[in-house]
C-alpha cells in the first residue's frame, strides 16, 4: 500500500516501522520534517530515495504528497467489533481505552478530523455503520493526518448490534445529546466508555438513541446550539483522558 505525506510516513514509522519497505522524499525537501523521516529511517534501518517531485507524483497517482511518499504492508487490522476486542486482549493493557460510535456523519472532513482527535485522545477505534457513514477516502486520511495508524475505523452492518457487543464487554455507552440534563464534566469516565455522536443536523437516530445506557450533553454558554461533530468528540475524548491520567 501507499503512505501518502509526512504525517502518514511519521505514524507507520512510530507504529510499525517493520512494515514500510521504501521512502521516497523530494530531493528539495529542506526542513525538519525530512531531518526526523531521515533519522527514523536510519534508525531502523529502512532506505530512503531522494527523488524530484515528478516522480513522486507519477508513483502517488497525482494524489497531493508534500514531498513524502513510502510503500508499506498493509497491516492486519481489525474487521468487527469482534476483532477490535481481540486486538485488545493481546495488548495486555491496564484499561479498556475509549471508543466512538457514530451515527450518520457522512463528511469525510469531518470523519478526519474525528479521527485524528479520536486517536489523540487514546480512542482505540471509531466504529460506523456502512450505510449513510463517511468514507475513509483520500479526503479523510489527508484530513486524519495519519490518525488511523493508531486508531481503527470499522464499519459495521449494524449500529446497534455495535453497541450491544460493546456493552457486553463492560462499556458504559453514553449517547450525545445537547437537550440531555446530565452534562459531560458530571461523570466519572475512568472505567469503560463509549460515546455515540449523530450528524449535527438531526442528532442521533431513536433505535440508537433507545441502546444508549444514559444521554449527555456538552454544557454550553453562548448562542451556538451545537458544536461541529469532530470539535464535539475532541471535548469529550480530551475529558476522558485527563480523568484518566490527571485524576
Amino acid at each position: 500500500m501507499l503512505l501518502i505525506g509526512f504525517h502518514a510516513i511519521k505514524n507507520r514509522l512510530n507504529f510499525n516501522p517493520k512494515s514500510i519497505e521504501k521512502i521516497f522524499i523530494s530531493s528539495k525537501k529542506k526542513d525538519f520534517r525530512k531531518d526526523l523521516i531521515l533519522q527514523l529511517a536510519k534508525k531502523n534501518q529502512l532506505k530512503v530515495i531522494l527523488t524530484d517531485q515528478e516522480e513522486l507524483n507519477k508513483l502517488s497517482s497525482n494524489k497531493k504528497n508534500n514531498g513524502f511518499l513510502a510503500f508499506a504492508e498493509k497491516l492486519d487490522t481489525p474487521e468487527t467489533v469482534n476483532d477490535l476486542f481481540d486486538f485488545l486482549a493481546v495488548q495486555k493493557k491496564k484499561s479498556l481505552p475509549p471508543l466512538i460510535f457514530l451515527d450518520g456523519v457522512t463528511d469525510p472532513r469531518n470523519l478526519g478530523a474525528l479521527l485524528r482527535s479520536a486517536d489523540a485522545g487514546g480512542t482505540a477505534a471509531v466504529i460506523a455503520p456502512m450505510n449513510h457513514s463517511a468514507p475513509l477516502n483520500d479526503l479523510a486520511l489527508k484530513t486524519s493526518v495519519g490518525a488511523t495508524e493508531g486508531t481503527f475505523y470499522l464499519r459495521v452492518p449494524n449500529l446497534s448490534r455495535a453497541i450491544e457487543i460493546v456493552q457486553m464487554r463492560g462499556y458504559f455507552v453514553y449517547g450525545m445529546d445537547s437537550t440531555a440534563a446530565k452534562n459531560l464534566y458530571s461523570l466519572d469516565l475512568r472505567s469503560p466508555v463509549a460515546f455515540v455522536f449523530g450528524d449535527e443536523a438531526g442528532g442521533l437516530k431513536n433505535r440508537t438513541r433507545d441502546m444508549c445506557d444514559d444521554l449527555i450533553s456538552l454544557p454550553m454558554v453562548g448562542v451556538t446550539e451545537s458544536l461541529n461533530v469532530s470539535v464535539a468528540c475532541g471535548v469529550t475524548i480530551f475529558e476522558t483522558l485527563r480523568q484518566r491520567r490527571f485524576n
